[in-house]
C-alpha cells in the first residue's frame, strides 16, 4: 500500500475533523472543523494527513507550547496534541511516519524539544508514546471545585450595547452573532465596567436579565468574560466556545464552569 503524508490546508480542515471526531468524541465535526480552519490560518501549527487508496486515512495535530511543559527545559516545546489511524490501517508504520513527520516540523520551528500527553488509563497510548522514544515525565491527578464567591450562578443584568447582528465600533467587519454588554456597577480587572455574551436569546435586545453560567478566563488578556443565559437554559462547555469563538479565537483562553 502507497501512502502519503501531506500538510492540511483549510480545503482539508473537515476531512481532518472526521478522523480527528473518532479520537475526540465530546465534540462535534463542525466544531472541530472550525478550529482547524483557524488553527491553521493563525499558523499556530500544523496539521499532517495520511493518504492512503484515495482517501485520508489518518491525522495527526503539532503545535508549539510555550509555556511550561512538563519535563522540558527549553521553549517553545513542539507538542504532539493528537494522532490517529483508521483501525483497519494500524500496525502499518503510518502513525510513526505522521509522528516523525511532527518532529521534523518542531525542528524546523527552532525546538530542541518534544513532547505529548495521554489519558492515565490509556494503555494504547501510553504504548505508543513509549514505542516512539518518549520517556514519561510525570504523573498527576487534577482536581477541580466553584469557590463559593464565585460569579457562576448568580443573576445579573446585562446593558447591551452590541447587540446581535451589529458590528464592532472599531473592527468593522466584526458583526456580533450574540448579543454583548456589561453589567452596570460591577468593576473588571481593567477599570471598566465587567462585559458579559448572552446566549441563548435569538434577536437584539438592549438589556438582559439571566443567570452567570461560565467565566471565559483569558491568559493574555486582564479582563474576564461573564457567559449570561435564561435562567433554565444551560450550555455545553463546548456550545459556549463556539458561540463566542467569533471574538474569543483571538485570545489564549479557558471557560470555567
Amino acid at each position: 500500500m502507497n501512502a502519503v503524508i501531506k500538510k492540511a490546508t483549510v480545503e482539508n480542515a473537515k476531512t481532518a475533523a472526521e478522523l480527528a471526531i473518532q479520537m475526540w468524541k465530546s465534540h462535534t465535526i463542525e466544531e472541530l472543523t472550525n478550529e482547524f480552519c483557524d488553527y491553521i490560518n493563525q499558523g499556530c501549527g500544523v496539521i499532517f494527513l495520511t493518504i492512503a487508496e484515495g482517501r485520508a486515512i489518518g491525522f495527526a495535530q503539532c503545535g508549539l507550547r510555550h509555556d511550561y511543559v512538563e519535563g522540558t527545559k527549553t521553549s517553545p516545546v513542539g507538542y504532539l496534541e493528537g494522532i490517529f489511524v483508521a483501525e483497519e490501517y494500524r500496525n502499518r508504520g503510518l502513525a510513526k511516519n505522521m509522528e516523525k513527520a511532527c518532529e521534523k516540523w518542531a525542528k524546523e520551528q527552532g525546538c530542541v524539544e518534544f513532547a505529548s500527553d495521554c489519558e492515565w488509563n490509556n494503555i494504547d497510548s501510553w504504548k505508543f508514546h513509549l514505542k516512539m522514544g518518549f520517556e514519561e515525565a510525570n504523573r498527576i491527578i487534577c482536581f477541580r471545585k466553584k469557590l463559593e464567591d464565585s460569579a457562576i450562578g448568580k443573576m445579573v443584568t446585562v446593558t447591551v450595547d452590541r447587540p446581535l447582528g451589529s458590528y464592532h465600533p472599531k473592527y468593522k467587519n466584526m458583526c456580533y452573532p450574540i448579543n454583548y454588554g456589561y453589567v452596570k456597577g460591577i468593576i473588571a480587572a481593567d477599570g471598566k465596567e465587567q462585559d458579559a455574551y448572552i446566549l441563548g436569546v435569538k434577536e437584539a435586545v438592549a438589556e438582559f436579565t439571566g443567570k452567570i453560567i461560565a467565566v471565559i478566563h483569558r491568559f493574555d488578556d486582564v479582563e474576564e468574560k461573564w457567559v449570561v443565559v435564561p435562567e433554565h437554559m444551560s450550555f455545553s462547555r463546548e456550545e459556549i466556545q463556539k458561540q463566542v469563538q467569533f471574538q474569543e479565537k483571538f485570545f489564549q483562553s479557558e471557560i470555567v464552569m
